[in-house]
């Protein structure tokens, strides 16, 4: 079986491809990936991990983030273009599970048809219930993302008073983008409990 996960950061895809790899699926993690492009800049920064990606590319209010944005979405895109040739041309895996990072729905049609057709699309959902646990993960465990243009501040408005306005239309808007994308969505709250195991997640996606 060849999977995509897809969904918010914190929805747990990285959780659940990290599950599927322990069963012998062969992960591909585009974080992980991304910041590989990165690599000589931020040894030179004393950066690293996804924290640090996000350190780099700052909040949409930051003076860096529209140039570092851009230059993120370009290493996404060639990320995804090398991991789906890599799991169509693959002979040695029969399972693969490809862990997206959130701003997969912004590397274009080319590469989402792709990811469709090579790949069974399993979409981690975050319902309005959780938004503010999800913003509140955000915060502490800040990552990568793209806004595109629903960041708005307002006169006199705050960053973060913006950026806390803001947070549920983008969560909005990727949901749906999500939802159009997958074959299967998961409840949050069922892949979240204790007990749900990764033959249950097997069996949920079937």
């Amino acid at each position: 079986m060849r999977i995509s996960l897809i969904g918010m950061s914190g929805s747990g895809k990285s959780y659940w491809s990290q599950k599927l790899e322990t069963k012998g699926f062969k992960r591909f993690c585009c974080d992980d990936l991304i910041e590989e492009k990165l690599r000589t800049e931020f040894k030179a920064l004393g950066y690293y991990g996804i924290q640090d990606v996000a350190r780099w590319m700052g909040q949409p209010f930051d003076k860096q983030y529209e140039s570092s944005s851009i230059r993120y979405l370009q290493y996404e895109n060639e990320v995804m273009d090398k991991v789906i040739h890599s799991i169509r041309h693959s002979l040695s895996h029969k399972n693969l599970v490809i862990d997206t990072t959130g701003s997969v729905i912004y590397t274009g049609r080319n590469i989402l048809e792709k990811l469709v057709r090579f790949t069974k699309v399993i979409y981690l959902d975050t319902p309005t219930s959780v938004k503010e646990e999800i913003y509140q993960l955000y915060l502490q465990n800040p990552k990568p993302v793209i806004w595109g243009k629903l960041f708005k501040k307002g006169d006199n408005e705050d960053n973060m008073d913006a950026l806390g306005k803001c947070y549920p239309k983008l969560l909005a808007y990727r949901s749906q983008k999500y939802e159009k994308l997958s074959g299967v969505k998961l409840d949050y709250h069922m892949i979240h409990s204790p007990k749900f195991t990764v033959e249950k997640f097997m069996e949920a996606i079937q």
